[in-house]
Formats: structure tokens, sequence, C-alpha cells
């Protein structure tokens, strides 16, 4: 529960103060928060919660359609072979996280065990494009995982761990470079589009982005082709079974939610306020409440006994489903399943919205095999690799001062570290580690002095542009184009969006942007040949690769290296937080404080959820 709570803050875009009060957000948080968006494992959880939770909606509106909302498994009718329980549960979002769905003891046929191992290729293909879009972003990781496995990104050992590591990649970069150029550093200019894709085609296949562009082109491919081949054949009673019991989740996890909230004002305008963004103000009332909400809430309210309320509940997610007035002030009228198709599906997007809220990566990231792609493939090997490095004796790590893992953990064990770590938590003053933190000097800027929070806030904004833009570019041109993709789906098909198409398809766009630029206008500049597709007939002073002097050797670099700007920007970054540190040490700290009470009437907005 305080998980949820936690996530529907969150979505609302309020913070806690540890007080008991929640605030909105600042502007600083907010950026960070629409800059960074969704790495690819909060995705695939979130596309195999939403594949699950749209199957719980359309069974919950076909009971009630029927009239059988309440009944047992054994008393209601049979769901296993409805169209349109079987179209949602035969999507992409739902097949391709479930590959025990191609198992021969869950009575798929042939066909349909097809188009689940299809899909499973169509995810290890994404993890390839995946890879391909950001090979930077994954050395990075590689070395946190080698390094820091344990530390958040905004420490200061981080920063320093990412500023190691930067300059190895650029050299990398650089060096390959090198070698793609080679050709190109005697050309003055490609002389037309068509010669220079035969001539350099070597060099357009050695781009990450057509490597990226390509593989979600195939993923593309197969997860259509698993739509194609799937037989949509009945479905069995393991099956079915599966689904009741993700449907009693969802209602159960709901009726707990609201159950907390019913008689606690500001958790109910917390919760509205995380659903703005989802439910528009013709399905909301007066006070901005959603109707399905204040409905659910009613049945709650009026129903003392868990399961009355949970029938109710169902009861009222089914009216809205299928009913055409969404204050259920029309029982029986029902909206038509093809004249009503978007309006069918508007109101289905309003249950997977409020279901986002109790099921979601935020609350619990499922770390099971079904989401793993080749990034974690590398980055078991990763772990694998420093295991063996820490656990065996006179090695390098180990003549450095890294204790190995046995050490490490019979140490985390030890009644010194946890009486330690006990001191530590009744009295906060006496933890140097604490004090300096870089996490706990933004998280609680009230506990330090003007000049230390200023620092901190400019390193940390540094920090948030290098690693969710400039590390980031490809994913950021994706979202705009996957958004755009699910809302074709949606408004011209009157069909569910799927997350992995749709995102599959902006990163074939954007990744195919980025590798016709490095191909046609980036590679020219490498040359040394100018601007655009056939250069200028004036080369520009300022030819690249840039040729650094280092003593003796000249090395070249690409101004359009990723590392080479991540590491301009990390710079500054790191030594704006050491500045931070050093600041705490001459404006001291107030210690591990509370937050003030903010008053009614601040601009803040506070809401208490109690």
């Amino acid at each position: 529960m305080a998980k949820s709570i936690s996530h529907v803050v969150r979505k609302a875009g309020y913070k806690p103060l540890g007080n008991g009060q929640f605030v909105q957000t600042g502007w600083m948080n907010r950026t960070r928060t629409v800059l960074e968006g969704n790495n690819a494992d909060a995705r695939y959880h979130r596309a195999a919660y939403e594949g699950s939770q749209r199957i719980t909606a359309t069974v919950v509106a076909e009971q009630y359609r029927a009239g059988n909302v309440g009944l047992s498994a054994e008393e209601a009718p049979d769901l296993s072979d409805n169209p349109r329980v079987k179209s949602r549960f035969f999507r992409q979002d739902n097949l391709r996280f479930n590959p025990g769905f191609a198992h021969p003891r869950n009575g798929f046929s042939s066909a349909d065990r097809a188009a689940v191992r299809l899909s499973r290729c169509a995810h290890w293909a994404n993890g390839v494009t995946e890879l391909g879009a950001a090979p930077t972003g994954m050395l990075l990781k590689i070395s946190r995982n080698w390094f820091t496995p344990n530390r958040d990104d905004k420490a200061m050992g981080s920063q320093l761990r990412v500023l190691a590591a930067l300059p190895v990649v650029a050299g990398a970069v650089a060096f390959v470079s090198l070698g793609l150029f080679k050709k190109l550093m005697g050309e003055r200019a490609f002389k037309s589009v068509a010669e220079s894709m035969k001539t350099e085609l070597t060099a357009v296949v050695a781009s990450f982005s057509a490597v990226s562009a390509v593989s979600s082109l195939v993923s593309l491919a197969l997860g259509a082709s698993s739509s194609i081949v799937a037989s949509r054949s009945r479905l069995s009673p393991a099956i079915m079974k599966l689904i009741q019991f993700k449907k009693d989740k969802h209602i159960h996890r709901l009726y707990a939610l609201l159950d907390d909230a019913k008689n606690k004002p500001g958790a109910v305008t917390l919760i509205a306020k995380a659903l703005e963004g989802k439910i528009v103000a013709n399905y909301r009332g007066a006070d901005a409440t959603p109707h399905l909400l204040s409905r659910l809430l009613q049945d709650v309210r009026q129903n003392r006994g868990e399961n009355a309320a949970k029938v109710a509940m169902q009861k009222t997610i089914g009216s809205y489903l299928t009913e055409r007035d969404s204050l259920g002030l029309s029982p029986g009228s029902f909206l038509d399943s093809k004249a009503d198709k978007s309006e069918l599906l508007a109101r289905e997007n309003h249950f997977v919205a409020l279901t986002n809220l109790i099921e979601h990566t935020a609350i619990h990231a499922d770390p099971h095999d079904n989401y793993k792609d080749v990034r974690h493939c590398i980055e078991g090997f990763t772990a694998l690799a420093r295991e063996f490095a820490l656990n065996h004796s006179g090695n390098v790590l180990n003549v450095l001062g890294f204790p190995k893992s046995a050490d490490r953990a019979k140490y985390l064990a030890s009644e010194e570290f946890l009486d330690q770590r006990n001191k530590d938590k009744q009295n906060p003053a006496l933890s140097s580690k604490m004090r300096f933190c870089a996490d706990n000097i933004l998280n609680n800027p009230h506990q330090y002095g003007p000049v230390t929070r200023s620092l901190a806030g400019m390193s940390e904004g540094l920090r948030i542009f290098n690693h969710s833009v400039l590390l980031s570019l490809n994913y950021q041109l994706t979202r705009p184009i996957a958004w755009l993709a699910g809302r074709i789906t949606e408004r011209a098909l009157a069909i569910p969006n799927s997350r992995v198409t749709s995102f599959s398809i902006g990163r074939f766009f954007s990744s195919a942007i980025w590798a016709l630029g490095d191909a046609y206008i980036l590679l020219s500049l490498a040359g040394g040949s100018g601007i655009a597709y056939q250069g200028t007939a004036n080369p520009p002073d300022i030819t690249f690769p840039l040729k650094v002097p280092l003593s003796a050797v000249k090395l070249p670099i690409s101004i359009i290296s990723t590392a080479t700007q991540m590491l301009l920007v990390a710079i500054p970054a790191a030594l704006l937080m050491g500045a931070a540190q050093a600041a705490c040490r001459l404006e001291g700290w107030d210690g591990n404080i509370a937050r003030r009470l903010e008053p009614a009437d601040s601009p803040r907005n506070p809401l208490p959820w109690g």
C-alpha cells in the first residue's frame, strides 16, 4: 500500500514533505520527470501489466452485459470462446512477455504456440534495437555495474565513475572512427547520394543507429507475423483460470486503495489529480473527480464487507465500460460494439488508467526472466565477471583495495555494521556519510545552507541534461513518434494502442533518421568535406574529426561522439557537486530535521493523504 500511495502521489505531480503533507513538485522535478520518461524495463512491465488489465476490463464488461457479475467461476458462463476476450488476450502486449503460453499444458493450438514464439523473437530483436539506440548508455551501465553497483547515479562516487568512464568510451569511439573514416580522410566530398550509398555502405552498416533501425523493423515484422499466424482458438481452462486470477488481483488491489482513501478527502483529490491526463473533463464531476472513481468510492463506502464491496465494484466497472451514461443513469442501455467502438475504447482506457495506479513498475518491478533481453545478458555477464574478479585473491582489484564479495557480505551481516547502522538511524547527525551525501542534499535541501543548495541544484541540472538529453537523443526523438503511432491506432482504427508496437515504430523512424544523418551529413563532415549531401565547393575552416594534439599523438575525436559531449558536461557537474559538499562543511548541516508544515494558502497547494 505504501508503494501504491507513493506512486499515486508521484503521478499527481506531488511529493512528500516527510511531515504528513504532500506539495506540488517544483519546475526542476517536473522537467526531470518529462525528460527521463521510462527506461526499457519500465516500458516492458507497463506493456505486460496493461495487457492483463485490458483482459480484466473485457471480462468484467462481458459478464455485466450477460448479467453474471458476482457469480463464482463454476456458475459464470464460459467466456473462453468470446471474440472480445480472445482479441484482448492475443494482443502483442500480452503475448510478448508470457513465453510460457507456448507450453503444451496451456492447451494452445500449434498456430497459437507459433504466435507466442514469434512474439518472443520480436522481443529479443527489440533488445538489439535498444542496445543500438544507446551504446554509450550501455557502456556506462556496465561501468556502474562493475565499479559502483549499489550507488545511485546522483551520488558523488557515481559522478566520478561516469567522469572516469567517459574518456574511455570517447577514446573507443575515436578509434573506431579512425577506421570508418579512413577512406574519407583524403576525399573532399561525397559526389552524390547514390554514389555515397555504394561506396560508403560499410560505414552505414557500422552505424549503431542503422543497426537499431533494422532490428526495430525486424521486431515489427515478427510481431506482425505473430498476429497473422495466431488462430485465436478457444482459450483453455488453464488460461481462463489465469485470467480469473489476474482479474481478482486487480479488483482486490483497487479495493485496498479505495478502502484506504474512502474517508480521506486529500487522498481522493490526489487520486483524481493522478488521473487528470488520462480522463478528460467530460467524464468528471463538478469537483473534477472522475465519474468512475466517484462511483467506485461510493461502492466501497456503502458496502462494509469486502466481498460485497468487490461485487458492487465489478458491477460499477461493467456499467461504466458498457452503458451509455458514464454515471450509470441509463441502466440496460448498452453502447453498440460497432457503432460506439471509439467510446468503448475510451472507457476501457479510463479503467486502465485507474488500474495503472495499483499495478505499475513503480510499485513492483518484477525481475522475471520474461522481461529480459540482450542488454540484460550483457549486464549479467558483467556481474559474473565482477564476482569472479573480486572473489579470487591476488588479482589487481584486491590489491587496489576492493573487498571480495564474500568478505563484503560477511561485513554487512556483522554485528559491527548493524550496530553502526542503528546508531546512524537513531542519531543521523553522527553519520558524515549521510551529511555529505549528494542524494540527501538534493532530497532534503531544507537541511542545508543556500550556497550548498544552489551548487547541488546546478550540478543535478547538468546531470539530468547529460543523461536525459545528450545520452538519450534517440529516445527523445522516439517518444513523439511512438505517441503519434498510438494515437493513430486508437483514433483511426479504434483499437487499443499496443505499447510494444508503437514504440518499435518510433524506434524505427528515429533510428533511421539518425542513421541517414550519420551517413549523409556527419560522415561528410568527418571527411572534412563540409555540410549536407554533396558538401560545399569551399570546405569550411573547421573540419571533422577534430585533431586534438596529445603529446606526439594526434587523436581524431568526432564532435558528434556522445561520450565526448557528455564529458564536457560531466566535468562541471562533478566539480559543482564537489563544491556543494565543500560548502556544506563551511555552512554546516542542520541535521536530519523534518520540513516545516506548509501553510494551507501556500501556492504549492499542500494536501494530506489522511
